[in-house]
């Protein structure tokens, strides 16, 4: 039957009660009344059960550990629980009301925008169910990284967002750190090596490639006995069982075996590895060879002796000068020939400071400037010449710039040691040294007209010879010396450009 307009009544014949008992009607009122005591019983219980589930979920809200902030349809924040408070610094009521884009630094505050324009348009969120790092923005300004998790709800008349936000910005630069340390210890020419308490290899970098012959691929996973000779496999167990007391084992000079059998002599230092929680999971060890730390010791000596003689000899020696320049004022008006005696004294002093100076460039010759090579280069040729008297000259058309400091030492130390052998053995009276670009790559050469040597002969090879090849394998260098008796010596060294 119809009621009002659009509306429907469905219609049942009411039951006739007339013609029952009194003790029938009763028993009909009690069934009504239990039926609707029942129902009223259902209707608490389900009161209670709503209840209940909504303290659980206000429970939730308030004491998760990731942020949770819901948003109607049009972006506009109607909750935000006490962990967003504490990521963003906003307490609930300075943002509830407002737009979630304010939440976030630009530009991605106005793609926002362009993302709920989208939606509304299509009725398809993007982001739904799908995890993601993206930007916020805390009250104070501050851009950080968060990781978010978009979850649509839908209610009876309406939907809403929930977004489960957690600050990612302290792993991030953990992350970051670690690939910045990662890069550090794989470009290190020290052999840099991990392993378990139980010896095994986990890791292995350049430096251990270059220093023990094994590529990495050959040494992680193996136990670290294999570049350890047998008669020191004791050794090792020493120092496991002293990382795994929490000591570190500092400078310890010993002996390793290469991939090719040969012995190498190295210095090493081991330090536990520990876990956030302090318990000790592993060691690293830090490897060089005695002869790296040896040659590194002489140059950073003399590069301090260098510094001693020009910040304080030549000082002292420029303070002597000043005091004889005045002594040699007052005695001019008195005699003459001892003001010129005390001026010719000031005169051997200048030149002793000159002296002191250049000896202080050759112990610390290259400037850390890119283009040091070239000018230390300049000026040892200078001073070979000035001193010793023959032709030494440097030959260098364009610029060849060395970046790293201590791979321009090692190439002046070639050099140096080259002039110096001509000089003293060879009794050249020419010697040039050129610095050029060849084939992709850079050649520095240094040639004599000297009395030379016989390659084949192993007295004709002195210490010099291997000094020179050593630095040259240092900054992986090819040096290759061709020498003739009577005919001169060639020394050549070719490098990367990317030094």
């Amino acid at each position: 039957m119809g009621g009002g307009a659009g509306e429907f009544v469905t219609l049942a014949p009411m039951k006739d009660y007339a013609g029952l008992t009194r003790q029938e009607l009763m028993l009909v009122v009690r069934d009504l009344e239990q039926k609707a005591a029942a129902i009223a019983v259902e209707q608490t219980r389900h009161s209670r059960a709503l209840r209940d589930s909504e303290e659980r979920l206000r429970a939730i809200l308030q004491t998760a550990v990731e942020g949770i902030i819901t948003i109607d349809a049009r972006g506009v924040i109607e909750s935000f629980n006490p962990a967003a408070e504490k990521i963003f610094g906003y307490a609930a009521g300075e943002v509830i009301g407002k737009n979630v884009k304010s939440l976030m630094p630009e530009p991605y505050r106005k793609e926002h925008d362009g993302y709920l324009a989208n939606y509304h348009h299509t009725g398809h969120a993007k982001i739904i169910g799908i995890g993601r790092e993206v930007m916020g923005c805390r009250k104070d300004g501050t851009a950080f990284t968060l990781d978010l998790a978009v979850s649509e709800v839908r209610l009876a008349d309406r939907v809403i967002f929930a977004g489960f936000v957690r600050d990612i910005s302290e792993h991030k630069a953990a992350e970051k750190a670690l690939l910045h340390y990662a890069a550090l210890v794989e470009s290190s020419d020290d052999a840099i090596i991990g392993k378990t308490l139980e010896g095994y290899i986990t890791s292995w970098n350049r430096g251990a490639e270059t220093i023990f012959g094994y590529q990495s691929k050959e040494a992680v996973g193996k136990h670290i006995s294999l570049i350890i000779p047998p008669e020191r496999k004791q050794e090792e167990e020493t120092i496991l069982a002293k990382i795994r007391r929490g000591e570190s084992v500092e400078h310890y000079e010993t002996v390793r075996r290469r991939k090719d059998g040969n012995p190498v002599d190295i210095s090493v230092t081991v330090s536990p590895i520990r876990e956030p929680g302090g318990q000790i999971i592993g060691a690293s060890k830090v490897a060089r060879t005695i002869s790296d730390e040896i040659l590194e010791i002489s140059e950073r000596e003399q590069r301090r002796i260098g510094n001693d003689l020009h910040d304080g000899l030549c000082q002292e020696l420029a303070g002597i000068e000043l005091m004889c320049e005045v002594l040699e004022q007052k005695l001019a008006a008195r005699s003459k020939s001892e003001a010129a005696k005390v001026g010719e004294i000031a005169g051997h002093i200048r030149g002793a400071i000159t002296h002191t100076r250049k000896l202080s460039r050759g112990l610390s010759p290259v400037e850390l400037q890119t283009n040091g090579l070239m000018s230390a280069l300049h000026e040892l040729t200078a001073n070979v010449q000035e001193r010793f008297g023959i032709e030494c000259r440097l030959d260098c058309p364009e610029a060849v710039l060395i970046r790293n400091h201590v791979f321009a030492t090692h190439l002046f130390r070639i050099v140096q040691e080259a002039i110096n052998n001509a000089l003293k053995h060879g009794k050249a009276g020419q010697v040039v040294v050129s610095l050029k670009p060849a084939a992709g790559k850079t050649k520095l050469t240094v040639t004599d007209n000297g009395a030379g040597f016989n390659e084949e002969s192993p007295k004709d090879r002195g210490m010099g010879l291997h000094i020179m090849k050593y630095r040259a394998g240092m900054i992986d260098a090819v040096l290759d010396v061709h020498s003739r008796p009577g005919a001169g010596t060639t020394i050549s060294c070719v490098f990367g450009k990317n030094l």
